[in-house]
């Protein structure tokens, strides 16, 4: 379980890493920043499957087991929708910031 809250921990440090970045600090712009986003979608993928794995292992009732898999389904999208919204908001913000330099 602590490796399950450690990824989402890691994809936080690595959205302060990718906005100091898009924060006029451009020590890094090229090609070679494919990696990291590569390592971010990993880790979100991880997260994924080993969240599913979870609730696959600890419920052994299936009724239980079908109820927190549609839930977690659900939780997921608006996760989503959430967080592209919110790098929407942040996006704007990046941009104001770098017209007023």
């Amino acid at each position: 379980m602590f490796l399950l809250w450690l990824m989402p921990g890691l994809q936080t440090l690595n959205v302060v890493f990718f906005a100091y970045i898009a924060a006029d600090h451009s020590f890094w712009y090229d090609y070679s920043l494919l990696l990291p986003c590569f390592y971010v979608g990993l880790l979100g993928g991880a997260v994924y499957v080993h969240g599913y794995k979870r609730i696959c292992v600890d419920f052994a009732a299936v009724d239980q087991k079908e109820f927190a898999l549609a839930a977690t389904s659900v939780a997921e999208s608006l996760g989503i929708v959430v967080a592209d919204v919110l790098g929407l908001f942040i996006q704007s913000c990046l941009y104001r910031t770098l017209s007023l330099i």
